[in-house]
Parts: structure tokens; sequence; C-alpha cells
């Protein structure tokens, strides 16, 4: 294993299959594995055999992000309950954001917290969800409502998983990217821009996820818990989560990383409206977010509702809804209270 980000835990695993079973051998036969429909279908075959989980040590849930909520991990706190996990077993979470978010909060609430292991198979979760130490799940309609900080023992990137993802979900995952090169990495963006979706090169995106996993580390490491310069992992997603949440609600799903991007063109507007980034810039680069994630997924008659759901936002502290903007390229200005 080669250590992308010692502070989250980061290796990048040519083998997946030995390196997993190296990481569970101090576990004993108390090893579980969460999966969902999805990865179960595809990634399960890329991990292989590991040696110390029994079979009925295997739960499979339901995939899509609509399954991240209180039932499943009851399901899940039940599950480990009843296979006779303690406090010393360890859950294998694979899969994308989902089972990573959630398969990372039932195990860091279970018996008051167990070792866990994320094994990200979409772009989205080996950039954003499998690490940095954000679990979660939601209620009702409202995104990560209810989890806690807490870092997985290790998060493993193998490129073959992205081999079993179409050209949406590759887009999805890499929005976090493209959100990191704007909040850190000016020179990263216009590379990050002109990847080839139609005809992807694997080895080439696993080394721009390396790179994306770095940025993150950097706010990581500076501020664990979110209380100052981490929230600027959260550029485009006040309004993100919103559009989310607006599609949840109206039965009409749509990917995170699409929600994100289309934050991104929003927060972009408010960045050269409230800060000082350049106009013909957040234009220029608002205007290639939409060729690759088309438009947003509402109109302007909608306004209000985003804005009723971007109050629920976690980073609001009754003044009005908080934003993080970028003055320039590579950088950031958090906390910026917006009142519509």
């Amino acid at each position: 294993m080669k250590i992308v980000s010692e502070r989250c835990h980061v290796y990048a695993s040519e083998n997946i299959t030995a390196d997993i079973n190296e990481l569970a051998a101090p576990y004993g036969s108390s090893v579980y594995l969460l999966m969902d429909t999805g990865s179960q279908r595809y990634c399960q075959s890329v991990l292989g055999k590991i040696k110390n989980l029994p079979d009925d040590h295997i739960l499979v849930v339901g995939d899509g992000d609509d399954n991240k909520n209180p039932q499943t991990a009851v399901q899940i706190w039940e599950f480990l309950s009843s296979h006779g996990a303690t406090r010393k077993s360890l859950l294998i979470n694979l899969g994308g954001g989902m089972i990573c978010d959630l398969g990372g909060f039932c195990a860091s609430t279970f018996k008051r917290g167990i070792d866990f292991i994320n094994i990200p198979t979409t772009v989205l979760a080996q950039v954003d969800a499998s690490l940095g130490g954000k679990t979660g799940m939601n209620l009702g309609c409202l995104k990560n409502e209810v989890g806690v900080f807490s870092m997985a023992k290790a998060v493993l990137l193998n490129g073959e998983f992205l081999k079993t993802l179409d050209k949406e979900n590759l887009l999805s995952g890499f929005a976090e990217m493209i959100k990191h090169a704007l909040i850190h990495d000016e020179s990263a963006l216009d590379t990050l821009l002109a990847f080839d979706f139609n005809n992807p090169d694997y080895n080439k995106l696993l080394q721009l996820v390396a790179a994306s996993v770095k940025i993150k580390e950097f706010f990581v490491e500076a501020d664990p818990t979110e209380k100052g310069i981490r929230k600027a992992l959260n550029f485009g997603h006040t309004y993100g989560h919103a559009y989310e949440t607006f599609a949840m609600r109206h039965n009409k799903p749509v990917l995170h990383g699409y929600a994100v991007a289309w934050g991104m063109i929003k927060e972009l507007q408010l960045s050269s409206e409230l800060s000082t980034l350049e106009k013909d810039k957040a234009e220029r680069i608002a205007q290639r977010i939409i060729e690759l994630y088309g438009q947003p997924n509402a109109s302007e008659s909608d306004k209000d509702e985003l804005q009723e759901l971007m109050t629920h936002d976690k980073k609001n502290d009754g003044r009005g809804i908080n934003f993080t903007l970028i003055p320039r390229v590579g950088e950031v200005e958090v906390d910026h209270v917006v009142k519509f």
C-alpha cells in the first residue's frame, strides 16, 4: 500500500484483496462487510475473498441515497448486534458515498464505536465521502442532518473500481475534484476541465484523484472538526444540497455531484457579486461546468423553495445563510453570510 494521505489514513492499493486481508487479520473472525446492491453486483468480485469474513457477516442494503436513512441505520445496527459484533469488531464499507457515510456512522455509534475501513468504489466516494472523518445519514429530505466526526481506520483506493462506473457517475465524483481545484489549486483546474470523459484514461484519473485527496487532507488537517477553514470544502454545497433536496422532494433525484456542480455555478456567481472574483472568469468556468453537467434542475420560479431549503444548512448560525465564496481561484472566504 502506498500512502496518499497520512492524516486521513488513505492508501493507494494495487492488490486490494491482499491489503484488506492484511488489515482485517488482527480482528479474527469478528469482521463484517457492508455493501449495497450496486457494489455487490459490480464491485464485490474486484474485492475478492476476505479470509476472516464469515459468509453470514455480509449485509447488503438497497442502493441510492434515499437508503441513507434511520431505518437502514437500525437495520445495520441490528445486523451487527445479532451476529455477535463487539467493540473489537471491524466493519468494512464497500461502496459509494452512501455506504461510506452510513457505514461509518453506524460503526462509530455501535457500542460507542467500532473500527471501520472504507473501500470507496466511486470517484465521489474516493475524493470526498470516504475520507476526512465525516459520517452521517439523511433525515427525511434533509441531507446529512445526523452524523458524527469519526476517522476510518483506513481508506483504500483502487482504480479497478472506477472502470465499473458509467459516465454520469464518473462526472458526479469529478465535481468534487473541480471544487478542490477552485478552492486551493488553480493550476489543476485547466487539467481537470480538459479531461476526456468519452475516452477516459483511468490511470490518469486515479492520479488526479490522489492529487484531489491531498487537497482535502490539507483542509482536514488544518481544521478537523470544521470550525473554520475546513468550511472551504463546502463551496458549491450550500446551493448544491438545496438542489439535491429539491430533486428528492419532487421525486426527481439527481446524483450528488451534479447538484454540487450546479451549486458551484450559483456560488461562482455569488463570488463575483459579493466578493472579488472576476466576473468574466466566473462565467467562463460556469459555462464549462454547464457543458459537463447541464443546467440546474430548478428554475427562477423555484427560488423561494431553494432559499427555504438552504435555511437548514448546518453552517448557518442564525444570521442568515452561510456560504463559502472564492475571491479568486485557489483562495477562499468562509462564513460569508447572505440574507436573501
